[in-house]
């Protein structure tokens, strides 16, 4: 029996975490990315979770540049089959992301409910996902988590069955 693996990406997260690694002006490729996750476990369906940088507003300015590389990211994100991709929002006076970590948590565990996949995978580095991910540990389903180098939650690695960076 082949075993369902659904991936759920914090990809606010995960673009933040690549700006700092390669800069404003380069990004990783969503689907190479993917390609290495599939080499550790087979992923069956794709849920990414991100809110847009402002482009309008008084915070726009300070993100012109940012926002056009996020922009590319993103399209590229979207291109890959089987995947949702979530869009959360901003605070207009902050410019914070808002909702997107909830709305990814209550999806994982909605799913393992609902019994829609026997393995769960995630890409953050916010220690804030580690309870849903114990509710589907609960539930019987493999946890692993996958983090940049620069994103690595260690308490998040310890609570999953598998880590890798």
């Amino acid at each position: 029996m082949t075993k369902k693996t659904y991936l759920y990406i914090d990809g606010t997260n995960l673009f933040a975490g690549q700006n700092e690694l390669f800069g404003p002006k380069k990004y990783l490729s969503f689907s190479n990315f993917v390609i290495e996750l599939n080499k550790i476990v087979k992923i069956d369906k794709i849920y990414f979770y991100a809110s847009y940088l402002p482009t309008t507003g008084h915070l726009a300015s300070k993100y012109k540049k940012l926002a056009v590389i996020e922009s590319l990211f993103y399209r590229d994100v979207k291109a890959m089959p089987k995947l949702e991709f979530y869009k959360g929002h901003r605070s207009p006076t902050s410019g914070k992301e808002k909702g997107v970590d909830v709305h990814l948590a209550v999806d994982i565990i909605k799913h393992a409910f609902e019994g829609k996949y026997d393995q769960v995978a995630i890409v953050t580095g916010d220690a804030d996902l580690i309870y849903p991910l114990e509710i589907a540990k609960g539930l019987g389903k493999k946890t692993y988590s996958f983090f940049l180098p620069n994103r690595f939650s260690l308490e998040l690695a310890y609570k999953t069955d598998s880590s890798y960076v």
